[in-house]
């Protein structure tokens, strides 16, 4: 499963990578680490580009330049005009130090997020999350 994460703090970015390549159920996970929105955008893009999407991705929205919901929604607009189904389009978790349910309906409508998630998280959360949306 070809995951992105999307954080520019290195201990949470170090944490989120770790559980994704430890946690049991998940096969062959191939995990791209960006630091920046802009950075996001661009390996997304690569990505589509080289027939090699990514299918999970953690986006953190405090981020240096274009924060994590500019991004995701520049995604967004990325998967329209390749005209990606629904089940083609990159499922995104937030994973965020806000709690903020403005930024969360945000994430949610314009983002199409499966996720929104305030840290700090444990390893069982992101499990839970895993297994709800079918990745385990």
């Amino acid at each position: 499963m070809r995951t992105l994460v999307v954080e520019d703090n290195s201990a949470c970015m170090l944490f989120l990578h770790n559980i994704l390549t430890e946690i049991k159920g998940v096969n062959n996970v191939e995990i791209d680490c960006a630091t920046t929105g802009e950075e996001a955008l661009q390996m997304f893009t690569d990505a589509c580009s080289s027939d090699r999407p990514y299918k999970l991705m953690f986006m953190d929205i405090i981020l240096p330049g274009m924060d994590g919901l500019q991004a995701l929604e520049k995604i967004r607009a990325v998967e329209n005009e390749l005209e990606l189904t629904d089940d083609q389009k990159v499922k995104a978790i937030i994973t965020t130090a806000l709690d903020d349910s403005t930024k969360a309906s945000r994430a949610f409508f314009q983002g199409e997020a499966i996720s929104y998630m305030t840290k700090p998280t444990t390893p069982e959360k992101i499990h839970e999350e895993l297994s709800k949306f079918g990745f385990l």
